[in-house]
């Protein structure tokens, strides 16, 4: 058993002499919520926990039941299975009411008097603390789940309670400057899909005032389109590369199914590949290409890339298209990344239990193509869009690589915060 420090108390929180113990003595770990049965209650899925993001919203609403996670707003969620864990899925709960959430979160609550529920959030991203979890880790192979007690009993110290809300204040300007950056780059997001909607699935693009229309598989069409599926407007469809990602930084990055996943890519999550010089141009990646999931929960997720990247070959379990010069890329992007993509996909794999599909289903699905000068007027509008959420995107890492650095060196104390005047 691990033995403890001298617990710390309300009084010495607030008087600033701090106090040693375990986490358990800072925070209550799986609190209790009592919820109304089959009332209505916010829910949050494991899926929509994005790495290195603090909020999470829920999306969604469901019956209370006894099972699940139970937390309260301002609770930090942290995930307790493989490889969800590794990857550092861990929130503050932002909704508005208690709500109810996966069964594969453990749920860290402030003590009043000894702790701040944001730089509770902030300590649970501490490396130490995700590797004690981690290194408790047992069960089935793909299936293993951390251990409470790795959490309960890990020993600590916190600063004063006045102390870890200035922490909390430092880091949380940097984590509120990238929901800015985040929720820019959805409007132009937005915009974008928008644009797309209207001229391609709508087809009120500039002229279509007493355009004809002609039958066609997908219905009425302009006349002048046509239908055809992605396979029929790609040069190239590749599978990945067959290799183990590289913590060291020799190489190219290496995107996986892992890193496509998120709204946005985190370049700094993305690991290096060492694959021979002579094998590097048959799996690098472009600016336009478009990669898709081929297997498991996420098969049907695609990710275009822009512009602005790192020298990257893609993994195994993805599949690369790089469409025709006189299609347009970010049209074909815009359709890929939706969710009526997804839902195509998932339409045409069944219900396995570790879904797959190969490239042939991937690129299967029907679209309506354009004449040329469509498309390029199209990419007139939504270039500068898609530029702008790139750079925005640039400066969020910027903002979580700095973060990160500071995290570790203002709650270990080599960052002194000083004190409030």
């Amino acid at each position: 058993m691990t033995k403890k420090r001298n617990s710390p108390t309300a009084d010495s929180a607030k008087s600033g002499k701090g106090g040693g113990g375990t986490l358990s003595d800072y925070v209550e770990l799986n609190p209790r919520v009592t919820l109304a049965k089959n009332t209505s209650v916010p829910f949050v899925s494991m899926d929509i926990i994005v790495p290195g993001t603090r909020k999470v919203y829920p999306v969604q609403e469901r019956p209370a039941t006894g099972s699940g996670s139970k937390f309260e707003p301002r609770d930090t969620l942290f995930a307790r299975i493989t490889p969800c864990l590794e990857n550092g899925k861990i929130a503050q709960y932002a909704g508005e009411r208690p709500g109810i959430g996966s069964t594969e979160f453990f749920v860290l609550r402030a003590r009043p008097g000894l702790s701040d529920p944001d730089f509770v959030y902030y300590f649970a991203n501490k490396q130490e603390v995700r590797s004690a979890a981690e290194k408790s880790m047992s069960g089935a192979s793909g299936r293993q789940r951390a251990i409470i007690s790795s959490l309960s009993d890990f020993e600590c110290e916190f600063p004063p309670l006045p102390t870890q809300k200035r922490i909390a204040g430092i880091l949380s300007a940097y984590d509120d400057l990238i929901e800015n950056c985040q929720r820019r780059i959805s409007i132009l997001e937005k915009m974008a899909r928008g644009l797309y909607r209207e001229w391609f699935v709508h087809f009120r693009f500039p002229g279509h005032e007493g355009h004809p229309r002609v039958n066609s598989p997908l219905g009425e069409i302009p006349e002048g389109w046509e239908v055809r599926a992605i396979a029929d407007i790609c040069e190239a469809i590749n599978y990945g590369y067959t290799a183990s990602a590289s913590s060291q930084e020799i190489g190219p990055k290496f995107l996986r199914i892992t890193d496509i996943v998120p709204e946005i890519i985190n370049w700094s999550r993305v690991p290096f590949c060492e694959i021979a010089s002579d094998k590097v141009s048959k799996y690098l990646l472009k600016s336009g290409d478009i990669v898709i999931a081929r297997t498991g929960a996420t098969t049907g997720y695609a990710k275009r890339l822009n512009k602005l990247h790192p020298d990257t070959v893609f993994a195994s379990y993805l599949v690369r298209i790089r469409a025709m010069a006189n299609v347009s890329n970010r049209m074909l992007g815009i359709l890929m990344e939706s969710d009526t993509y997804k839902k195509f996909i998932q339409a045409n794999i069944g219900g396995a239990a570790q879904p797959q599909a190969n490239a042939t289903v991937l690129t299967s699905m029907q679209l309506v193509i354009p004449p040329l000068s469509i498309a390029r007027a199209f990419d007139q509008l939504i270039e500068p869009m898609m530029d702008a959420a790139e750079l925005l995107a640039v400066k969020i890492q910027t903002l979580r690589h700095t973060r990160d650095l500071l995290l570790p060196r203002l709650l270990s104390g080599q960052i002194e915060v000083g004190e409030e005047e």
